[in-house]
């Protein structure tokens, strides 16, 4: 079996061209734009095509010849105009389905976000057909558009699913967490509102063994899309006290009301709106309201239909991701 895996550079696409080298029944390709990162991963075993989504003579030709695409590419963020999201997320899966279709791939496994769902509240247990009144951002009005179009492209021929995976934590993690110490390094992290409320994550290996489910599993599962988690929820400051304490480092102690921190980031975003500001601000509604509300996931669905079964490893992911982390770290 041929696999191509798209925004292989990253964290999610490396991870999981990583895992399927461990199998002798597949081959391994992946996409990406960073050639000095692509090259490491031609030495580690994964075939690789350096180049740009919305060249469509480049996305045809990886295409041709594989059996089962991967999209893990886009652009993430809560910050930037439409027109910027709209070519990094859904052109590019225009482009990718129409090279599949013409090239005979039989299956497409679309990288999806819960971010869709999060307005600014509390949400306990979403399912899969929960959607706000409005997306709070670019990033998710683009992402489920660039969804939409994945799963109405699924056929008998071409089968389609997609995956909405919830703050993926393990080695290699260059978002969440990194941004997190980073702030808390730079004396900018607060504890924001009562510090009680509990959120979805994804460690790794769980989202590897989801993404195996739509690779290898059968036909089924496939034509919908589904969020994958932790079986469990955690409480996101103890998550976050527990990795300062792994590191060595203070805990954060200092705790901003949940209105005023939102309250301030509604002027400071209003203010670069205004002034046409195109770089993003310091504070951010998005941000905040990630730290404060309750933000988990139903996974029955997946449990039933792709067969879906997370291991409860969150807190080896944690340590693997800190260890990974520390050794990274640039030499002093």
């Amino acid at each position: 079996m041929k696999v191509l895996i798209t925004g292989a550079t990253g964290f999610v696409g490396k991870s999981y061209a990583m895992h399927l080298l461990q199998r002798e029944d597949v081959e391994v390709y992946g996409s990406g734009r960073q050639a000095q990162k692509g090259e490491a991963l031609r030495q580690r075993g994964v075939h690789f095509f350096c180049g740009d989504l919305l060249d469509v003579p480049y996305v045809e030709h990886m295409c041709k010849q594989m059996d089962v695409v991967i999209h893990c590419a886009g652009k993430s963020g809560v910050w930037g105009d439409f027109e910027t999201y709209y070519n990094a997320n859904v052109v590019p899966t225009e482009n990718l389905i129409q090279a599949c279709q013409k090239s005979g791939v039989s299956r497409l496994v679309f990288l999806g976000t819960p971010s869709i769902y999060f307005d600014h509240r509390d949400h306990i247990n979403i399912s899969e057909d929960y959607l706000p009144r409005r997306f709070v951002d670019n990033y998710a009005r683009t992402k489920y558009q660039a969804e939409c179009k994945a799963l109405e492209a699924h056929s008998d021929q071409f089968g389609v699913v997609s995956l909405r995976p919830r703050l993926v934590v393990g080695k290699g993690d260059t978002s969440f967490l990194p941004r997190i110490i980073e702030a808390h390094q730079e004396g900018k992290l607060k504890r924001i509102g009562t510090g009680r409320n509990v959120i979805s994550v994804t460690s790794a290996d769980n989202l590897m063994q989801a993404l195996d489910c739509c690779v290898f599993g059968p036909e089924t599962g496939l034509g919908t899309a589904y969020n994958i988690a932790d079986a469990e929820p955690v409480k996101i400051w103890s998550v976050i006290d527990e990795l300062f304490s792994i590191l060595n480092m203070p805990k954060v102690e200092q705790q901003v009301p949940y209105w005023l921190a939102a309250g301030a980031a509604e002027v400071v975003e209003s203010s670069f709106k205004l002034l046409r500001r195109n770089q993003e601000p310091p504070l951010l509604k998005t941000k905040i309201s990630v730290m404060a509300k309750s933000f988990t996931l139903n996974i029955e669905k997946a449990r039933r239909q792709l067969a879906y079964r997370p291991k409860n490893n969150f807190q080896e992911s944690l340590i693997q991701f800190a260890h990974d982390w520390q050794q990274n770290l640039p030499a002093k």
